[in-house]
């Protein structure tokens, strides 16, 4: 039995992106609570993540080959949704997430492009219920103070500008739920979620992919600071993955739900790195404005040599348009969320574990 009393409500769930910082804790979630009798893992390749967790769970795990790219999407990601009996779930938490890119037409090929043809095929497939997971940043900034302390965003504020091609990508991916929610009766909900922090193997990659640079953080290789005041909401890696089954078990069809409620400015958030890294936080802070104008020479020399730039024009964009709050009061009720979230912090040290560690086996 799961937490809701029920024996395994869904009899199958693809996940896609189901090799991912959120989307392996999605499938461990939905494996530990007893939430679907299986649990469909799509990826590129396995990863030891995955194949840890076939070991463990045997024939409730399938790994399930495909992308989600162009014409791959029908081809090797429909069959996955329909075999043996079809699927009556389906998560996304495929995106292309990064503040610079060496292949910039992944923001819309990903993000935009394939969501749009796998809800397509989730409706000719007759799934039952579909979750498409996103971000708070999708949600733009608003005109009319929206996204102040005064007048946090709401589940069903209308979107305003973005601020990097990956909030916009998401968006617009975002928008084609809400529409096909509305207009053919896909039944499917969108999740917008906080900072994600938690110990992720990306951390340790290098490039693009450690988004919170916490990496660097760790390791003393941020000069600088930029936005210090600019406050940004946090999730634990675990409680995001909880919000995101309870909206396929509880969530409506053309809803947004705001996901997330422990805030940091970026000052604070430097000072937590440090104390728990026990490496001193950037002393120097620099204007938004003197960034902005590096980081677009920073940002062609980026395209030119393959080199992700320190401080990415998407990222400057984005604290430079400011504190972005939100209100997920509302999204926490109608999903049943347990509040208050695991402590922020101790995702932020489990993350900084996982680095340590990783620089201590490689001597």
């Amino acid at each position: 039995m799961n937490a809701q009393g029920l024996e395994r409500p869904f009899r199958a769930v693809l996940v896609t992106g189901a090799s991912g910082f959120v989307g392996i804790h999605v499938v461990r979630a939905l494996l530990e609570d007893n939430v679907a009798q299986e649990v469909r893992c799509l990826t590129r390749q396995p990863t030891p993540e995955l194949l840890d967790l076939e070991k463990r769970f045997g024939s409730r795990v399938k790994l399930c080959i495909g992308d989600m790219l162009g014409s791959a999407c029908r081809t090797t990601v429909a069959p996955h949704l329909t075999m043996d009996g079809g699927c009556d779930g389906l998560i996304n938490c495929a995106a292309h997430y990064r503040w610079w890119s060496r292949s910039p037409e992944l923001y819309t090929a990903l993000n935009e492009a394939a969501v749009s043809e796998l809800m397509k095929l989730a409706l000719e497939a007759r799934v039952k219920r579909v979750v498409q997971v996103s971000t708070i940043l999708a949600m733009g900034c608003p005109q009319g103070d929206w996204g102040s302390a005064v007048r946090p965003l709401k589940p069903d504020t209308p979107p305003g500008p973005a601020a990097s091609r990956y909030a916009r990508s998401k968006a617009a991916g975002d928008e084609v739920v809400l529409q096909l929610a509305a207009e053919a009766g896909l039944p499917g909900c969108v999740v917008a979620l906080a900072c994600v922090v938690g110990a992720d193997r990306r951390l340790v990659c290098g490039g693009e992919e450690d988004v919170m640079r916490i990496a660097d953080l760790v390791r003393g290789k941020v000069p600088a600071t930029l936005g210090h005041d600019t406050v940004f909401t946090y999730i634990g890696v675990r409680d995001a993955a909880t919000a995101i089954v309870a909206a396929l078990l509880r969530g409506r069809p053309g809803r947004r739900y705001l996901v997330g409620n422990q805030r940091l400015t970026t000052g604070e958030f430097y000072d937590v790195i440090s104390r728990l890294s026990g490496i001193p936080a950037p002393s120097r802070r620099v204007p938004v404005w003197v960034a902005a104008m590096w980081a677009a020479a920073a940002a062609s020399w980026g395209a030119l040599t393959g080199m992700p730039p320190q401080a990415p024009p998407d990222l400057i964009r984005t604290v430079s348009y400011g504190t972005l709050l939100f209100d997920s009061t509302s999204s926490e009720v109608e999903l049943g969320l347990q509040v208050p979230y695991r402590d922020i912090t101790e995702s932020f040290r489990e993350a900084i574990l996982y680095v340590q560690e990783y620089d201590m086996l490689q001597g």
